[in-house]
């Protein structure tokens, strides 16, 4: 058995912005993803949502090149007018094929 490297990105933003986010990620080759109802507190930006403090986590496995392409995509379209926040951990998977576009 052998551990393949990728990348697990995070983005914690605004429920409104999921459809057009998952829409990204799949676009970029993202197989699937897991959405999570978060609360935090961080520098005390200002949401531009309709539902004040309430946020999701979405996170999504992709191979480290394709991770920073949807990074930089994430941060052109929505950091100038969103309160989103972005970034990737090192994962290593047993089953690569799962996260394969077919």
């Amino acid at each position: 058995m052998q551990l393949i490297k990728f990348k697990l990105v995070t983005v914690i933003c605004e429920p409104v912005l999921s459809p057009s986010i998952l829409q990204m990620s799949e676009a970029h080759g993202a197989t699937g993803f897991t959405i999570t109802d978060v609360k935090g507190q961080g520098n005390g930006e200002k949401s531009s949502g309709e539902i004040p403090d309430v946020k999701i986590k979405i996170e999504i496995i992709l191979d480290s090149e394709v991770a920073l392409n949807f990074m930089k995509t994430l941060a052109e379209e929505y950091f100038s007018n969103y309160s989103l926040i972005t970034f990737a951990t090192d994962i290593s998977i047993l089953r690569p094929e799962k996260f394969e576009a077919s």
